[in-house]
């Protein structure tokens, strides 16, 4: 997980703030569930905390917490006013301040409608281990649709048991009330269906191709494909880039060789490693690094007896103990078409469902390269 810096978090919670997210409670998350939400530290948190007080959009209680401003009410209330003016689009995405890709595509889309005169209203995080999750989601939607918003930015829920209930929960509100719908990344139904909704994403199974074919390269003959429980629909399509790749090498493609499971269960890694493979790829960068530690912990060298590759290419990745390979997503062309989609869909709700996805670029590092000139 990226640990974010104090002006980050400072800036997350202004937006949330300004969004309107916190209004009904008047108060902001306590300091342990904040620094945990962006995994920081206390005095980095504070730091934040004390950039919202000198701009009294939040006042500080010792013992009692951070509450709501008068003054942030009345900015939200000035800038509802003007937004009514421009297009008032808004967002949800899973684990907003803690995902770099998700960020990355969320800023882009911000950028790209301001250039447009649009606007977008943030507070719609989820994160997908919450307790509450579907009463979070309900009170998100809620309040887009009080807002009017013109269309919703969305990037489904993953890696819970309530994933399916939650989507499909988001897609009939906003359907219901005729709000369009712009799916960023990953449909809301299993391959090969597909929901009525634009979808914009990286090209899973080209990615996934590209990163087998690339550990092939590499002199890896048995490759094994790993990915958590209740991950993201798009696994199923990344595995068939990584079963393409191995049928154009005319290397076996095994049921046995593709695992799901926690990448931190030294028991579950050990019984993959019996298996002898001499290369992992993992479909995202988080359960790679998992793996990473996990390997280490065995005992087992990478890359010199095992190489692994990840998925997303967070943006720390050259600075871990054992540098990953992974794949970049490309972040501005995804937020340009999805600004596009809905803005086209908002002017003719009529077109036809479109589908549009862009190819990823391969970053070679140490994790599957032996010769370090070819490394990033």
């Amino acid at each position: 997980m990226k640990v974010m810096k104090s002006q980050s978090i400072y800036e997350h919670l202004e937006n949330r703030i300004y969004s309107g997210e916190f209004n009904d409670s008047l108060r902001l998350p306590s300091e342990k569930i904040l620094t945990e939400y962006y995994n920081c530290s206390r005095p980095t948190l504070r730091k934040a905390l004390e950039a919202l007080e000198k701009q009294s959009l939040i006042t500080r209680k010792q013992g009692s917490g951070s509450f709501i401003t008068e003054k942030s009410f009345t900015i939200r209330k000035e800038e509802i006013a003007s937004h009514k003016k421009a297009a008032l689009f808004g967002i949800i995405f899973p684990s907003l301040g803690a995902s770099y890709v998700f960020d990355s595509i969320c800023n882009e889309v911000t950028r790209i409608l301001a250039q447009k005169d649009c606007s977008l209203v943030w507070g719609g995080t989820v994160l997908s281990h919450s307790n509450n999750l579907f009463e979070e989601v309900k009170h998100i939607c809620a309040k887009y649709i009080e807002l009017n918003v013109d269309g919703v930015f969305f990037a489904p829920i993953e890696y819970t048991d309530e994933r399916d209930e939650v989507n499909n929960y988001i897609i009939d509100t906003f359907d219901q009330s005729h709000i369009p719908v712009i799916l960023i990344d990953s449909d809301v139904t299993d391959f090969p269906f597909r929901s009525n909704h634009d979808l914009v994403s990286i090209d899973h199974t080209q990615a996934s191709y590209l990163l087998t074919k690339h550990m092939i390269d590499s002199g890896a003959r048995d490759i094994h494909f790993l990915s958590p429980y209740k991950s993201s629909r798009t696994i199923k399509i990344r595995q068939m880039g990584y079963r393409e790749a191995l049928f154009d090498s005319n290397l076996p493609i095994l049921h046995e060789s593709i695992h799901e499971g926690d990448p931190t269960d030294i028991e579950f890694v050990t019984s993959i490693i019996k298996k002898n493979p001499d290369a992992i790829l993992c479909s995202n960068d988080g359960t790679a690094i998992s793996l990473l530690s996990t390997l280490r912990k065995l005992g087992v060298e990478v890359p010199q007896k095992l190489i692994v590759a990840g998925f997303d290419n967070l943006s720390y990745l050259s600075h871990i103990i054992t540098p990953l390979t992974s794949i970049t997503h490309p972040i501005g062309m995804i937020s340009n078409e999805a600004v596009n989609m809905m803005l086209d869909r908002v002017q003719s709700p009529s077109l036809p469902i479109k589908t549009v996805s862009y190819g990823g670029t391969v970053i070679a590092r140490k994790s599957t390269q032996l010769n370090k000139e070819d490394l990033c």
